[in-house]
């Protein structure tokens, strides 16, 4: 049991470090409220998608609808392999806007990664930005992630992302995860040592991603971001930042079902095997590690009950900096109001991380219709 009790105290030491430095990266970046600088750089905007018939439309109004000129921007289509309905959706709006672009991956070549890698070589503008198809960019996204670009001389940006959902108790679990994975982004990034960035948000030069393509894993289903930020620190000379500005915001939504909810991020975490990267890895490790801990002395609890005490020291002291960072996190978005909820979800996190991580590097995924491992 000293073992034990000296292995939580250590585990719970360092968590209470690590997530310390992120508050504190969190903290320190300066929120932007009047809008990044306008930028008069060429974008190109640039859309991976597989069967998004009932999203690409809502994506492209949204892409139509920027506070940005149109002829300074493309919105380029990359298609991998749909069977829906996605090309004729897409093509009605290439009809009537010139700067739509539908692009097909060919035979052979499939992947979100591999649509991104062909985006970027035939887009014609300097400066990319990405989101995906079930996503709502804000009206000032364009500008604002442009304007990053242009005036921090950043090679890549990572930028703000906030889940929306009913007022059930599963799409509040998902919302407040997503806030906490948002700030550690963000803080991580701030921080020197970014450990993680989203799809659904990314801006970065052209060149850049020329650059650095080799060194992103195509090999593996998912993590088309966290891997380009990975390839982009291995270089040395990039510089990352990230976008605190709410005008640069990205909308998704929470997930209906739970089995989908767990394929999803059994499939998020099924790609941390492959991290190189020693912040990365040592970030990923320590969370499930103390989480699991946790978990496992409350369920062992009823035969062995003096490890009740172990479990409670480390939900203590994780919630000693885990509430004020959410709660911060969750202001910046509007969200506060979900901050009731912390106690319930931090000890239902305990389960669910531990559970997704266990059954992750076990798992064949069916994503829209492929499946992956």
């Amino acid at each position: 049991m000293t073992v034990l009790w000296i292995t939580a105290v250590i585990l719970a030491s360092l968590y209470l470090l690590l997530i310390g430095i992120f508050f504190s990266g969190w903290v320190r970046m300066p929120a932007v409220s009047m809008g990044s600088p306008v930028s008069t750089g060429k974008v190109s905007v640039i859309i991976p998608v597989r069967n998004e018939e009932l999203n690409i439309v809502s994506l492209i109004n949204s892409l139509k609808d920027q506070d940005y000129p149109q002829n300074l921007m493309e919105i380029m289509i990359i298609d991998d392999h749909s069977t829906d309905l996605t090309f004729e959706m897409v093509m009605s709006f290439a009809k009537k806007f010139r700067n739509i672009r539908y692009l097909r991956l060919g035979d052979g070549v499939e992947g979100k990664k591999n649509a991104l890698i062909k985006g970027v070589s035939m887009a014609r503008y300097p400066l990319v930005l990405t989101t995906d198809a079930d996503c709502i960019p804000s009206p000032g996204w364009v500008k604002a992630m442009a304007g990053k670009l242009c005036s921090s001389g950043a090679d890549l940006v990572s930028g703000p992302v906030l889940m929306d959902g009913p007022d059930t108790f599963f799409s509040i679990f998902q919302r407040l995860e997503f806030l906490s994975l948002t700030g550690s982004t963000a803080g991580s990034i701030a921080a020197g040592k970014g450990v993680m960035c989203s799809s659904a948000n990314l801006a970065f030069k052209r060149d850049a991603y020329i650059e650095v393509k080799e060194g992103i894993r195509r090999d593996i289903a998912s993590g088309d971001d966290v891997f380009l930020l990975m390839a982009m620190q291995s270089k040395g000379d990039k510089k990352i930042s990230f976008l605190k500005d709410r005008n640069a915001i990205v909308r998704i939504v929470t997930i209906d079902t739970m089995e989908e909810f767990f394929k999803q991020r059994r499939r998020w975490t099924s790609k941390s095997r492959y991290y190189r990267n020693p912040a990365s890895v040592f970030t990923a490790l320590l969370v499930f590690l103390v989480n699991f801990l946790a978990a496992a002395c409350i369920l062992v609890s009823p035969v062995f009950p003096q490890l009740l005490l172990t479990a409670c020291f480390i939900i203590a002291v994780k919630s000693v900096i885990d509430f004020p960072f959410l709660l911060s996190v969750s202001r910046f978005f509007g969200q506060q109001n979900l901050m009731k909820y912390f106690p319930v979800v931090q000890l239902l996190y305990l389960f669910y991380i531990s559970f997704t991580v266990i059954t992750s590097f076990y798992a064949v995924f069916d994503w829209k219709g492929r499946l992956v491992k």
